[in-house]
């Protein structure tokens, strides 16, 4: 909904609740810098008064009550300049990372790691299916069973090895190898029509409205991913090179195809593809050249080749084509004679930038890319539409070809000012889309101005504004109506958002403002919006904007204590119209008959939608020493993301094709509130203890899964309050 224009923001959670915070994360960090030979030990005791699904997610603890879990960076140092480091965090639960480091200063390095990361779903799911986390799942109906409790876990874990080797002054090799398994399930389902080799289809039962329901269908997950690369590094004091090779392979080792079927002695079977393997393989050279000390430029070029040709599914299990049209029963039942997509992808990227001191107060930048996107997998058919005209459905392979280029220049002006004036020139062409009826170029032009004021002991900031245009080649169809009686069609109304002639603005303020010693403020504030023309009675996409908002406040109490304090806001929305019509509906005011007696009419209804997604989020901080041994400090967080589906749907009175209750959509919430408090009372100067109390309350008001069931009576629940308490004791050894 906001690709290209809305402000992404993660969960804050992550951040702020977990038992070991990012605070004493960074603290770990500045500590390495200042004393780099310094070990040190914690170890940590918490209690965890729920398991809740929400917070769960983010920590992957599946158990309360009491846990324990070890941090350590051990250190040591020769006098000849070796460096050997063992770092652990989290060591003990699921998401824990080992670090082993060897290293001769300007001679040799060796790393290996690792990790692991559990990820659980963040609602509840009861089920009496069997067979979870495998490619042949049994689900416990008919009749419906709901079943017991069950959790869905991704659980990976992944080994990396670095090594490098300096074999002149000038010249350094280097390789890298990264193993990683994951293996669990995750939610999904199945919609359709069950089947089995040489039985007729069964059709899922319907609800009141027609409507075919769905069946719990949990994706297993047992991959291994390979990550390989090696490079070469040539440097001189003005010129830098590298060249090296990144080798990308995937396997699914769940299989290729996911079974589901109910309980003996019924003939339901439905079926889902699992993820195929596939491998990347890509050469580049990265280089930069110092022409001057006023010029300097850099030049990039790489070339990847993608491939999945993985088996396709046993023809034995392919459904025929007598069972999918008994009136096309002379048909072959398998369309293709290939054993494998056969797919291959090749890319080329190749880049170069200059940047040049003209005089004194000048600056110029260029920058130019090209990017072409070939895929070169062979074009078959793959499905007959049999309900429509026997049309032959094929792959689509593409090749999109892309030009960027910018030029900038800036400029210093008197009392410290800086100007920048800037030009963007983005292009791309389409091949292999013909049949889309879409566009083969589309080209945006932005120009971009900016003036910054700099170096002032109170106040800095900058404002900047964009303008871009996009457009295209005239489209290769006209939007019309196909009507051939019995399903009408509307072609080529609605153009797609990428190939859609925009009109995008944006503003971008930022201001920081000292006007103590003891205080400092910094605020940003960001607006963007997108108007889109549209190709037939305005459906598709309009328009589109954001806004965010935010300010940070940090005011030092004394030398001793220091408050923060900190607010933002962000908006997003965008506003589509379309047409809602039944499948056979002749959009002539007719009547027919629906799928449950009703008498309907036949018309086409316009509907419209403001989707509007807004967040707010507040903290305040404060932390200090109460003498050179005790030290305390808490934090506040509370946030709100609030989604809204306005819809507005023309009447088209009691007989309408549109199902009731259509557009009436509630808004979905999500709240967040954690306290913290810590203390840290240091017992000798090389060994100190932390006590943290958390207290963390989530608040989910989301229609989705509320009452949400699956028709084998699978359910998915999320409780709407959710708090959680973790009090932790952590002692810390230096030495």
């Amino acid at each position: 909904m906001t690709h290209g224009l809305g402000f992404k923001r993660t969960l804050l959670a992550a951040a702020v609740s977990l038992v070991f915070s990012a605070d004493r994360a960074m603290a770990d960090e500045v500590e390495d810098l200042i004393s780099p030979d310094a070990s040190e030990v914690a170890a940590t005791l918490f209690y965890l008064s729920d398991v809740n699904p929400l917070y769960r997610t983010y920590t992957g603890i599946n158990s309360d009550g009491v846990h324990g879990v070890l941090d350590l960076n051990l250190v040591r140092r020769t006098e000849e300049g070796r460096w050997f480091r063992i770092r652990g965090r989290g060591l003990g639960q699921n998401n824990q990372e080992l670090l082993l480091t060897a290293e001769q200063q300007g001679d040799w390095g060796v790393r290996v790691g690792y990790n692991e990361i559990a990820r659980y779903a963040p609602f509840e799911v009861l089920t009496g299916a069997t067979g979870i986390g495998s490619d042949a799942l049994t689900l416990a109906g008919p009749p419906p069973v709901e079943g017991p409790a069950r959790d869905l876990r991704v659980r990976r874990s992944g080994t990396t090895i670095e090594l490098n080797k300096r074999l002149t002054d000038n010249l350094q090799v280097n390789f890298g190898f990264k193993h990683e398994d994951k293996e669990g399930a995750r939610m999904s389902g199945i919609n359709g029509t069950g089947y089995m080799q040489g039985i007729a289809p069964v059709s899922l039962p319907l609800n009141l409205d027609g409507i075919p329901l769905q069946v719990f269908a949990a994706e297993p997950i047992d991959s291994t991913h390979q990550q390989f690369e090696a490079s070469v590094d040539y440097t001189t004091r003005a010129f830098q090179i590298t060249a090296g090779y990144y080798g990308s392979f995937f396997r699914n080792n769940a299989g290729k195809l996911l079974g589901v079927e109910n309980v003996a002695g019924t003939a339901l079977f439905y079926s889902q593809a699992l993820a195929p393997d596939n491998e990347s393989q890509n050469i580049y050279v990265n280089a930069a050249y110092r022409f001057s000390e006023a010029t300097r430029g850099t030049f990039s070029v790489s070339r990847a080749i993608g491939k999945q040709d993985d088996g396709f599914v046993p023809v034995t299990l392919i459904r025929s084509t007598a069972e999918l049209n008994p009136a096309a029963a002379a048909q072959p039942a398998v369309l293709t004679q290939r054993t494998s997509l056969g797919g291959k992808v090749e890319t080329t990227n190749i880049a170069a930038n200059l940047s040049s001191r003209i005089t004194p107060k000048l600056t110029l930048n260029t920058a130019l890319s090209y990017d072409e996107h070939d895929d070169q997998t062979p074009r078959e058919v793959y499905v007959i539409d049999w309900g429509h005209n026997n049309d032959e459905l094929t792959n689509n392979p593409e090749n999109i070809k892309t030009t960027r280029g910018k030029i900038e220049g800036v400029y210093r002006l008197p009392d410290d000012y800086r100007l920048t004036v800037g030009y963007d020139y983005d292009q791309k062409r389409y091949e292999g889309m013909e049949e889309e009826g879409y566009r083969d170029e589309v080209q945006e032009d932005t120009v971009r101005l900016s003036v910054a004021k700099t170096l002032n002991d109170e106040l800095n900031g900058s404002l900047a504004y964009s303008h871009g245009e996009r457009d295209g080649s005239s489209w290769g169809s006209h939007p019309t109506l196909q009507n051939d009686g019995s399903h009408p069609t509307g072609l080529f109304w609605t153009a797609p958002t990428q190939f859609s002639d925009r009109e995008r603005d944006k503003l971008r303020l930022l201001l920081d403002w000292a006007p103590l010693r003891a205080l400092s403020v910094q605020f940003a504030a960001e607006y963007a919006r997108d108007e889109f023309e549209t190709r037939h009675l305005e459906m598709g996409l309009n328009d589109r904007q954001s806004e965010l908002y935010s300010i940070d406040a940090t005011y030092r109490l004394n030398g001793k204590w220091k408050a923060n304090a900190w607010y933002s806001y962000g908006d997003v929305s965008q506003r589509q119209n379309a047409f809602q019509s039944a499948f056979g509906s002749t959009c002539d005011g007719t009547t027919f008959a629906s799928m449950i007696g009703t008498s309907t009419a036949s018309t086409c209804v316009p509907w419209s939608v403001d989707l509007k997604s807004r967040s707010q989020s507040a903290g305040i901080g404060l932390d200090g020493r109460v003498s050179s041994q005790l030290g305390l400090g808490g934090r506040l967080l509370v946030s709100r993301d609030v989604v809204e589906y306005d819809i507005d749907v023309v009447d088209q009175g009691p007989t309408t094709t549109l199902l009731s209750g259509a557009g009436e959509l509630p808004d979905t919430e999500y709240t967040l509130t954690t306290l913290r408090l810590f203390a840290n009372y240091a017992l000798t100067k090389a060994t100190a203890i932390r006590l943290d109390c958390i207290w963390d309350r989530r608040e989910l008001d989301d229609y989705t899964w509320s009452q949400w069931s699956y028709s084998d009576g699978t359910r998915v629940l999320v409780d709407p309050k959710q708090t959680t308490r973790v009090f932790a004791l952590t002692v810390t050894h230096t030495f």
